[in-house]
């Protein structure tokens, strides 16, 4: 068998998705047992109290299939965001929602414009499907320019992907800067929002995507449940897009993408409301230690809208190694002259602190 004429050509040299290092692999590592898991953009609290209930009395129906359009989903979110269900879309995490837009619209010679660094699934959707990707870097690897993501546009553009917040940088863009980039930006590009981690913003300059969908324009709003809502492990993505767009999604998508397990831990998270803000409140309180503590340290941080935080290091390697000696799991992003940290319980702030300070002990500094 030619395995090169076997499969298509658009997937050459893709790789596989890198997962975060797992904690029994850190453990054998380091020799630690208590070990912080700070690399994947994780809550670092389980589901919400009402959630894990209604989860473990879905458990005795698991020999039947799920209910395939999520419907109760569907009418849950329409009736929480005043949008008519047909404009909802539901999937296997925000991911595949992802990957379903590129498949639904993308054609070879088509570009698809987005930020970098952003979010990695971005070009991996593009060359899936045969375009070409246009990344536009960040102003010095951190801050959007909504200009330069305007001035890459072309006749030619398909898809425009914005990350905001940006994972992962956890930096936003501005309302005043998207409403001026959206006046601007031409009618056959669809752009696609992804607010993955919109919950956790506290500046009040940021522009939720939903006040700007009005189901005509080609604009998608995509969240998840897997952040604040603690859902991470059953993969529960939606969002907001134009009926024809979500007729297609729907006709491309599996038939039973979202399990039943998960649409019941969906439903019953959105009606606490309390225990969203009490982990916004309490991520807040988590960074501002954080900050401090790397401030002390001389290390050089991004303020975040996010649950992670982006420092700068000229040793990424050296210093993402050090941290898993002292079993402590940040994200590294090869070569890129930064780490990501994510922000778990106090306990595990105050463990970061103590290993970025062992770290600078051993190499002097980051």
């Amino acid at each position: 068998m030619d395995w090169d004429q076997m499969i298509r050509a658009e997937l050459e040299g893709l790789v596989p998705y890198a997962p975060g290092l797992r904690e029994e692999e850190v453990r054998d590592r380091s020799g630690r047992e208590d070990i912080c898991k700070l690399s994947s953009n994780e809550s670092p609290y389980g589901p919400f109290p009402a959630a894990i209930e209604a989860m473990r009395a879905e458990l005795h129906g698991l020999n039947r299939y799920p209910e395939g359009a999520s419907v109760t989903l569907h009418e849950k979110l329409s009736a929480r965001h005043g949008v008519p269900t047909e404009r909802i879309i539901v999937g296997n995490g925000s991911n595949e929602l992802l990957r379903l837009i590129a498949q639904a619209v993308l054609r070879p010679g088509d570009e698809v414009v987005y930020p970098w660094p952003s979010f990695v699934v971005y070009p991996t959707v593009t060359r899936m499907f045969g375009a070409t990707a246009v990344p536009v870097p960040l102003v010095d690897g951190v801050h959007y320019d909504l200009d330069a993501m305007f001035a890459a546009v072309t006749e030619r553009t398909r898809l425009l992907f914005l990350c905001n917040p940006n994972n992962p940088t956890g930096t936003i863009y501005t309302r005043d800067a998207f409403e001026q980039f959206l006046e601007r930006l031409p009618a056959h590009v669809l752009l696609v929002l992804d607010e993955a981690y919109f919950e956790f913003v506290t500046d009040p300059a940021y522009p939720d995507g939903l006040t700007y969908f009005d189901g005509e324009r080609p604009i998608v709003v995509l969240r998840t449940f897997s952040k604040i809502y603690s859902l991470a492990g059953l993969r529960v993505g939606y969002g907001f897009a134009p009926e024809p767009l979500r007729h297609a999604l729907d006709c491309i998508r599996e038939p039973f993408n979202v399990n039943s397990v998960a649409q019941a831990g969906a439903v019953a998270s959105l009606d606490d409301d309390d225990e969203v803000q009490r982990r916004r409140d309490e991520n807040q309180e988590q960074k501002t230690y954080l900050y401090s503590g790397f401030d002390r340290l001389g290390i050089q941080w991004v303020p975040s809208e996010t649950n992670f935080v982006w420092i700068k290091t000229e040793r990424p390697v050296e210093v993402f190694e050090g941290l898993l000696e002292e079993g402590v799991i940040v994200r590294a992003f090869g070569p890129t002259p930064a780490l990501r940290v994510g922000v778990g319980t106090p306990e595990e702030s105050r463990r970061t602190i103590e290993a970025f300070e062992a770290v600078i002990a051993r190499l002097g500094s980051v």
